[in-house]
């Protein structure tokens, strides 16, 4: 029956037998009475088939979905403000763009702009002054590949000012560890993260290294946030420096397990970190962290910036700023810190190009003129 099956579909080709032609996979696999119903019983049945076939492929064709498109949003650490809220802004995008799918993965703010540049992240977060610093290929990125692809979507989702902790029982400040501590436990986040650059910056005003520092029996503890508070509540570390958006999930949970204080960081270095790097200074508001702080401290302040590639297509960027700009009153219940995020303002400082596909949801909002 098969064999002659094959035979009639040639005589249809080519008007003459081929004893080489084999049924295909799909022919294999009905039942040989089928096969006869089909193929067997005339002309008229044979129209039948056609039109049955013909709209058994119109079926198939509506049951496979579209294309998703994936793309990749890289955050801060594990347990970190911009973690959550690149873990809730995925899902927000998700949720209002069907077909497309975000995947929210650690990263950190100066680590950030290369990935993006790289192609290996289509979304980032990072800070003004690093991102400008990639795209100049100055400070932290002299001499490395250039970041000619960087552009961006906007600026301020969750500004993110830095907390130095000190733990109850030790009594120096800022300028007094730095200068004189020795056998000190530390804390900060791994390598790359916006925060333990900016600790190297603050070093480097005391005119320290990691290197000169362990020299004085200095003990750094480099992990992610969750690790970090661990350690805080454990007696591992007794001093931290680290930023995160208002209020610190991970400060939070350090106050349920050991007593401290945070500092307010000394005018001098504010000033010095200003003048060499842009960044500015700010305020944790008074009852942030109630067993923490008896009044409002002065630190390190950084503005966010969500960074993306020339190479990401309009359409893309387009949906992601239109979903930003649209949500906006429901962006706080992600992370409290996007409170601060203004459509109308996201632009309004430019520390990279605006992308043209977010330029396009600007301009038909009236927020951009050119």
């Amino acid at each position: 029956m098969r064999a002659a099956v094959c035979g009639y579909f040639n005589k249809l080709r080519s008007g003459r037998n081929n004893s080489s032609c084999q049924p295909s996979n799909h022919m294999q696999s009905l039942p040989s009475k089928m096969l006869g119903r089909v193929f067997f019983r005339g002309k008229k049945t044979m129209k039948f088939s056609t039109r049955m076939l013909a709209a058994s492929g119109f079926v198939m064709a509506l049951s496979v979905p579209s294309m998703a498109q994936t793309i990749e949003w890289t955050a801060g650490q594990i347990g970190g403000g911009w973690y959550t809220i690149v873990s809730g802004g995925s899902k927000l995008l998700e949720e209002k763009n069907p077909g497309l799918i975000v995947k929210a993965v650690p990263g950190g703010g100066a680590a950030n702009p290369t990935k993006v540049q790289n192609g290996q992240s289509q979304l980032g977060m990072s800070i003004d002054v690093f991102a400008r610093a990639a795209l100049d290929g100055v400070g932290f990125y002299e001499g490395k590949p250039k970041h000619d692809k960087l552009m961006m979507i906007g600026q301020s989702l969750g500004d993110t000012p830095y907390h130095f902790l000190r733990a109850k029982g030790q009594t120096m400040d800022m300028d007094t560890l730095f200068k004189t501590g020795t056998n000190i436990r530390f804390g900060a986040v791994k390598a790359g993260a916006t925060d333990e650059v900016a600790l190297r910056w603050v070093m480097a005003h005391y005119g320290h290294t990691y290197e000169t520092l362990r020299a004085k029996g200095w003990r750094f503890i480099n992990a992610d946030y969750a690790e970090l508070s661990s350690g805080f509540k454990d007696g591992q570390i007794d001093y931290l420096f680290f930023a995160q958006g208002l209020p610190g999930a991970s400060v939070m949970d350090m106050q349920t397990g050991r007593d401290g204080e945070l500092l307010n960081m000394p005018e001098t270095l504010l000033a010095d970190i200003k003048a060499k790097y842009g960044m500015g200074s700010g305020f944790i508001p008074a009852g942030t962290y109630s067993k923490f702080q008896s009044g409002p401290v002065k630190v390190l302040n950084m503005q966010t910036t969500l960074i993306t590639s020339k190479d990401v297509p309009d359409e893309v960027v387009y949906k992601v700023t239109k979903t930003l700009c649209e949500n906006e009153a429901d962006l706080p219940k992600i992370h409290a810190s996007l409170k601060d995020y203004k459509c109308a303002t996201a632009i309004s400082e430019r520390p990279v190009p605006v992308h043209p596909g977010a330029m396009r949801y600007y301009r038909e909002k009236g927020i951009a003129q050119n």
